[in-house]
């Protein structure tokens, strides 16, 4: 499933220019001052519940009841891995935390996603906990052959971030699994929203989002972490979650959005790429009902995306896609980046500044990173996402 639904090896190039249409409906600054434009925040955010993902679970802030070392001196001596758990209220999770070992201040973090889990984001360590809920079922694919097959096409890094490297730049990780928090499957999502938010309607992107927000609350209290410096990254369904978490959590300090598609930073009224009647019926436990009525009926949202991303404003936001992914729309997330330009500019940003998709710039506020291939992470985009964070953590090691 996870092989064909996310991409297809016939997908035509993206185009390298952008079309010119407008994102749609226009954000007016005019006149406005970025108080005035923080005093209406609460109110989009409200309009995205209603519209796409349903209800931000209303949830007490997490606790952490247990810290486990699982391994000092890892990779080489470059990492120091710990396992945590979270309390949530009516949901437990758990997080595997790697801190850099020749740190001499509090620590920048990138928390991280999991398709399959830690322990498989880990390379398979039997030290680390098996998720409190089963992996998505597309995961019985990470081992043996099937594995193969899945870095072949997906690349070197759909399961596991190159550690290493990060950690020799300085960084910390944080990986949490969202499927402990909803499982990504149809049979048992619904079950899930339901205990997380009962009598509430909610989809499981916005559910996963409110995981990065958690694992902000136990993050931002350890003082070998940098709470100024907090940076989420997701790939795919993990991209819409980062951004839908950085847009109604201000703690998160930058997001790396790779390859969001729809949902997440392109267009819902590009007509191009995945439409929202082909991702709400195969995901329909992801969004709400209401999302799910504009399918053949794009013109009849009242928003689009171009006003989620302006709700990140001024933080930095890259945008990560790749030639062959019209799955994803880059183009459309180009045009939404350049709509929220004006909300960017209201705080002294120039947002999107980059003249066409593959003149990546990562020292502006709003970049978007193109690269040769397929849905997937691959080297080079780990690359990519490293000098962006560099550029606005004003870090490296």
């Amino acid at each position: 499933m996870m092989l064909i639904g996310c991409v297809s090896m016939v997908l035509p190039l993206v185009p390298t220019e952008n079309d010119g249409s407008p994102a749609r409906p226009a954000i007016d600054t005019s006149g406005l001052v970025p108080d005035e434009w923080e005093a209406g925040r609460a109110a989009l955010r409200r309009r995205f519940e209603v519209e796409v993902y349903g209800d931000w679970p209303g949830v007490a802030p997490a606790s952490v009841s247990d810290q486990r070392l699982v391994e000092a001196g890892a990779y080489d001596g470059l990492g120091r891995i710990e396992e945590w758990d979270l309390d949530l209220g009516t949901v437990q999770a758990r997080l595997v935390v790697i801190l850099p070992e020749a740190a001499a201040a509090p620590a920048p973090v990138i928390v991280m996603q999991t398709f399959c889990g830690t322990r498989t984001a880990l390379g398979g360590r039997g030290d680390l906990s098996a998720p409190l809920n089963p992996a998505a079922r597309e995961c019985s694919e990470v081992n043996g052959w099937q594995g193969h097959l899945m870095t072949g096409v997906f690349g070197r890094h759909i399961a596991e971030p190159p550690i290493e490297t990060i950690l020799a730049r300085g960084y910390a990780l944080a990986f949490l699994h969202p499927g402990e928090i909803v499982p990504d499957n149809p049979d048992d999502a619904p079950a899930a929203l339901d205990a997380l938010m009962p009598g509430r309607e909610s989809g499981a992107i916005i559910a996963w989002a409110w995981g990065y927000s958690r694992a902000i609350d136990a993050l931002e209290s350890d003082p070998r972490l940098d709470p100024a410096r907090m940076a989420v990254w997701g790939h795919s369904r993990n991209a819409k979650s980062a951004l839908v978490a950085a847009a109604f959590d201000t703690r998160i300090d930058l997001v790396l959005a790779h390859q969001a598609g729809t949902g997440g930073t392109t267009l819902t009224r590009s007509f191009a790429g995945e439409s929202v009647a082909q991702i709400t019926g195969t995901y329909p436990y992801w969004f709400n009902e209401r999302y799910a009525s504009y399918g053949n009926n794009e013109d009849g949202i009242p928003l689009d995306q171009h006003e989620l991303i302006a709700l990140m404003a001024p933080r930095p936001l890259l945008i990560g896609g790749a030639w062959r992914d019209a799955w994803s729309d880059p183009q459309g997330s180009f045009r939404a980046a350049l709509g929220a330009n004006p909300v960017y500019a209201l705080y002294g940003s120039e947002g999107l500044r980059q003249p066409s998709l593959g003149a990546f710039d990562p020292e502006a506020d709003i970049a978007v990173f193109m690269r040769r291939g397929l849905h997937g992470v691959q080297p080079s985009d780990w690359h990519a996402f490293l000098e962006f964070l560099d550029a606005h953590f004003h870090h490296s090691q």
